[in-house]
């Protein structure tokens, strides 16, 4: 029977796995993480604004400026000024970006078929119920409420949460 220093030290050693891939993934990529994040909010929300996307990603709005200005270069998006407001860009994505969202997207779907492929659909349902136990404990321990719509959105909690806690230290 395995305790759970055993099982937290396996789920450690599944998120250094995962990170290793995506950095191999990221390789393969046209796009860098940090843009994949932009890119997919933008794909989400149509002709936001670079302030919107600063506030989802809890960054500030000069590095989406600066990110978005490489994309544009990239021919992966376009930036509009907005009617209303000459300050405010809008964000769209051009078919180039739709098309390596696309591609980002086929590598990571590629290998979690690869990583499940020995489970059965019931055991993968298993399996995340199980996960999603030890993670509302683990928020519930760390103080962290509300039900969050993804995992991007819990994400980017946690970001914040682990940045407010190295600034104390």
């Amino acid at each position: 029977m395995s305790d759970s220093r055993e099982i937290m030290g396996m789920l450690e050693n599944i998120n250094l796995l995962r990170r290793l891939f995506v950095r191999r993934a990221s390789e393969k990529s046209k796009l860098h993480f940090a843009q994949t994040a932009i890119m997919k909010i933008i794909e989400e929300n149509e002709n936001c604004t670079q302030i919107e996307v600063a506030e989802i990603l809890g960054v500030t709005p000069a590095s989406v400026a600066t990110s978005a200005k490489r994309l544009e270069k990239a021919g992966l998006i376009r930036r509009t000024v907005d009617e209303e407001n000459q300050r405010c860009k809008r964000l769209s994505l051009t078919d180039e970006g739709r098309t390596a969202i696309e591609n980002h997207n086929s590598i990571f779907k590629e290998y979690d078929e690869l990583v499940f492929c020995g489970f059965s659909p019931q055991e993968r349902s298993e399996l995340m119920g199980y996960l999603e136990r030890i993670a509302m404990k683990m928020r519930e321990i760390e103080g962290i409420e509300g039900d969050f719509s993804s995992p991007v959105e819990l994400l980017l909690v946690l970001k914040k949460k682990l940045e407010e806690s190295e600034q104390k230290v």
